[in-house]
């Protein structure tokens, strides 16, 4: 596939500052903002912890914010927002037990070249890879395969600092707590250390194909069940391929099929044709560059309602938006037990519809999310919905043993934002 990347990042600076009067704290998609009073960039967990006791005695709110890559308000504040981009690079491996545990601002496509070099990977990732390792934890943020979680799936440890500065280390003996942890929107506390489960190093053979919708149905079951990872677009248009920087080209009605299947670490990539049909080490054919200039509704069914809820969406662009031309991405993750992943006790079909950044997706969205929701579709954490804690609570059974979580470690409620405050409610309340 052919990219279209955004601009280069500016450097971030080093030590903790006071944000300037007026300053503003944009988001990726530059959809979401906000003027915190002070913006720091701590260097290791004694900074941050040094950071939080001080918010606390002036009884200021604190979120973290990772890359940016949510289209949603999660990480605004007007008071102290914790940018963890300095706290980078992998603190340890564990060969043998396939263990490692990376700083919270490590990117993605930091440790694909970091775990490499011990012989590891991610066992998956998705297809952006700009996100700090910490945030996309937090949003339970996926690839494709159907037998592989998410990436909150894959933690199984992690160093928490408290609203108050205290210190909880998280392990895998710690059941409900480490289940909260996996998908925890930073409303427990700061991540300054996770231990990640991983795999030993492959390279994936990535494969395009464009065909029908007829055809895509009658090769579904086949792509579920003879490649490692099966993802795909339908295209309402010819333009849509476009918008994504797809290749290969497609008519109207079209879908581009993608297929990965893992090789051996040092598969030959020289003979690569196209970049419909390459190999590569795993990291390099994960990761596509995208422009932000969508926004984004996800929508996560249990995998046996996959084949009726894409048709639902495609039936209603098909015959109320057909001015639509941004391609739906249909993807499959497999199930894990974190209280607030979408893909909590169930394998589960992820289905994106996106709008051109700054239009009126509003009727879109609203329309794509009453389809889906008559078949029990979560949301994705970090695209736009629009549930309120009762349907949180209707739709997740781990919810409310969430919330309790959240109020034992923060029952002043400091690291939530009006947002967060409007999504997780306390039992009962």
């Amino acid at each position: 596939m052919a990219g279209l990347g955004p601009p280069g990042a500016a450097a971030v600076p080093l030590s903790a500052r006071r944000a300037p009067g007026g300053a503003e704290w944009v988001n990726w998609y530059r959809n979401q903002r906000c003027a915190p009073r002070t913006v720091a960039h701590p260097r290791g967990e004694g900074e941050v912890r040094n950071l939080m006791r001080d918010a606390a005695a002036a009884t200021l709110p604190v979120r973290v914010a990772g890359a940016g890559h949510s289209n949603v308000p999660l990480c605004l504040t007007d008071g102290v927002l914790l940018d963890l981009g300095a706290m980078r690079g992998v603190l340890g491996v564990d060969r043998e037990r396939r263990r490692a545990t990376v700083l919270p601002g490590t990117t993605i496509a930091d440790l694909g070249p970091l775990l490499w070099r011990h012989g590891l990977a991610l066992a998956n990732q998705g297809d952006i890879d700009s996100q700090q390792i910490a945030g996309a934890v937090a949003t339970a943020t996926h690839g494709t395969g159907r037998e592989l979680g998410s990436l909150s799936g894959a933690l199984s440890g992690a160093r928490l600092v408290l609203a108050d500065g205290d210190v909880v280390e998280i392990a895998g003996g710690d059941g409900e707590l480490l289940r909260a942890a996996r998908t925890a929107l930073g409303a427990l506390g700061v991540m300054t250390a996770l231990t990640l489960e991983v795999t030993d190093a492959y390279s994936l053979w990535l494969r395009l194909r464009t065909g029908s919708w007829r055809e895509l149905l009658a090769c579904w079951d086949e792509c579920l069940s003879a490649h490692r990872h099966f993802a795909f677009y339908w295209c309402p248009t010819a333009r849509s391929a476009g918008w994504l920087g797809l290749e290969p080209p497609v008519r109207d009605d079209e879908v581009i099929i993608k297929t990965m299947d893992r090789t051996p670490a040092d598969a030959d990539a020289s003979a690569n044709g196209s970049s419909a049909s390459r190999i590569d080490r795993g990291y390099r054919i994960y990761a596509e560059t995208y422009r932000p200039n969508f926004h984004e509704l996800e929508r996560i069914v249990a995998i046996e309602h996959a084949r009726d809820a894409v048709a639902a969406v495609r039936e209603l662009i098909v015959g109320t938006y057909p001015e639509q031309e941004f391609p739906v991405e249909v993807r499959f993750v497999g199930a894990d037990d974190a209280l607030l992943s979408p893909f909590s006790g169930r394998a589960s079909c992820a289905i994106s519809v996106s709008g051109v950044m700054g239009a009126d997706n509003a009727a879109l969205f609203g329309d794509c999310e009453r389809v889906l929701g008559q078949f029990g579709a979560r949301a994705h954490w970090g695209k736009w919905h629009s549930h309120g804690a009762e349907r949180l609570r209707a739709l997740y059974p781990g919810y409310d043993a969430f919330c309790a979580a959240r109020e034992r470690l923060d029952p002043d409620g400091r690291l939530l934002n009006d947002y967060l405050r409007g999504l997780l409610a306390a039992p009962g309340r």
